[in-house]
């Protein structure tokens, strides 16, 4: 701003000061011509005439006005000056202000008749020029900063048009998908952050996967200590449960012949509790080795898995929909749980009277779970922090897969659909017919 308003004074002062020069410059001139013709009509008979014929040579001049004045000052001829056609507003003739010049010229004769010619320099065409000019710098100005600024628009934007990928390539990688690399090309400072940036993606694509391994050894391990558990459970709990179970049984039988009601109530509570030790030991071997239970096949574990459920809730419609076929024993193991859990927390958080659910791979490059429920929407049933959910994304995660839960179309329940994909080995199995049952 300083700088515009310095150069505004500074062009200010120099069109005052031209204007004025000019004049002075004119009205020299002028007076100048008009002695030098004065002296060769001295002393002609028409001498008068030719002075007024002087005078009227000085029409259409563009910066001075002659005329013919008497000893009163009244005018007995003028010249006619040329008119401005410069547009200039008079706002800006009224800026610059120029002093009127003027100047008187006699000769001999002329004094004694009591005439004069008097020359008055006419500052608006100069200040036209000047205006002109000013228009010209201001308009050659305006060109220049548009081409400046067009050129470096463009110079610009062909600077900083791979920060597009870069940004492109963050959102990327804050979504999880680590390894994009960008192509290191531009100026120097770009190619610096494209190659730090490469560098980091490849950094966080190596960490991801270290930590799948991980999390895969960490899983292979658990599954060693739950498949020592359950060994545990059914060679050493279940004979001991049995012989309780024979000792109850007999006590029981000891106590009818001789009639001891209190025997047979005592041995009855004791064959009660083991039917439910016995239950207890059945659910934590399924928990423990679902292995064990995907021998037969993930259509037939899931619909054992299902048989219970159904015996405790015969309100509730099950619907499967799976192909007698398995996956990877990951996969299988996987999909049993949440399938487990989906169902576990439809009944247990909402009211359903169906819950379907569908196993299938339509692109032959995933195989996806669908559970369907009418029991009430999220808002109502899904708590997205609870151990079930997590659990869930755990496991879908660990087999790089997707799970989302959202409402059903029609608002009256939860869809929970989780997508694996079949990338590891012995994942090329043919599926057989589809095995679709209803258990009321």
């Amino acid at each position: 701003m300083s700088t515009l308003a310095i150069s505004a004074g500074l062009t200010y002062w120099h069109a005052v000061h031209k204007v004025d020069v000019e004049m002075q410059s004119t009205l020299a001139a002028v007076q100048r011509t008009i002695r030098v013709a004065l002296q060769d009509i001295q002393g002609s008979p028409s001498e008068p005439s030719q002075v007024a014929r002087l005078v009227r040579t000085f029409d259409e001049s563009r910066h001075a006005r002659v005329e013919l004045k008497d000893a009163r000052g009244a005018t007995l001829q003028s010249s006619t000056p040329a008119p401005v056609q410069t547009g200039m507003p008079d706002w800006f003739f009224a800026l610059l202000a120029p002093r009127e010049q003027s100047g008187r010229v006699d000769w001999p004769h002329g004094i004694e008749l009591g005439q004069y010619i008097q020359v008055t320099a006419d500052p608006r065409n100069e200040a036209g020029e000047v205006w002109s000019d000013i228009r010209l710098h201001l308009t050659t100005i305006l060109l220049f900063c548009l081409l400046t600024l067009t050129v470096l628009s463009l110079l610009l934007g062909y600077a900083l048009a791979p920060l597009a990928r870069f940004l492109q390539a963050f959102e990327r990688t804050g979504r999880g998908e680590v390894g994009s690399q960008l192509p290191v090309s531009g100026p120097l400072e770009l190619q610096s952050l494209a190659t730090g940036f490469n560098r980091m993606s490849a950094m966080l694509a190596e960490s991801q996967d270290k930590n799948r391994k991980l999390d895969a050894q960490l899983e292979a391990v658990q599954e060693e200590e739950r498949a020592s558990l359950a060994r545990d459970l059914h060679d050493d709990v279940g004979p001991l449960l049995f012989s309780i179970d024979v000792d109850a049984t007999t006590i029981r039988a000891l106590a009818d012949k001789k009639d001891e009601p209190k025997f047979a109530e005592r041995a009855i509570s004791i064959q009660e509790a083991v039917a439910q030790v016995k239950e207890q030991v059945r659910s934590i071997l399924w928990q423990l080795r679902p292995g064990l239970i995907l021998d037969l096949g993930l259509a037939n574990a899931l619909e054992n898995m299902l048989a219970p459920l159904k015996a405790r809730h015969p309100a509730v419609a099950f619907t499967l929909d799976a192909p007698k076929r398995s996956w990877r024993p990951q996969i299988d193991i996987a999909l049993l749980a949440i399938v487990r859990e989906a169902v576990l927390n439809a009944l247990k958080h909402g009211n359903p009277k169906h819950i379907a659910i569908r196993i299938a791979s339509p692109d032959g490059a995933n195989v996806e779970a669908v559970i369907v429920n009418d029991g009430g929407t999220l808002a109502t049933t899904t708590n997205a922090g609870s151990l079930g959910v997590i659990s869930m994304q755990e496991r879908t995660k660990l087999l790089g897969g997707r799970l989302t839960i959202i409402d059903t179309s029609d608002k009256r329940g939860v869809e929970v659909r989780v997508s694996i994909p079949l990338n590891g080995p012995g994942s090329a199995l043919t599926p057989l017919m589809p095995s679709t049952k209803t258990l009321q």
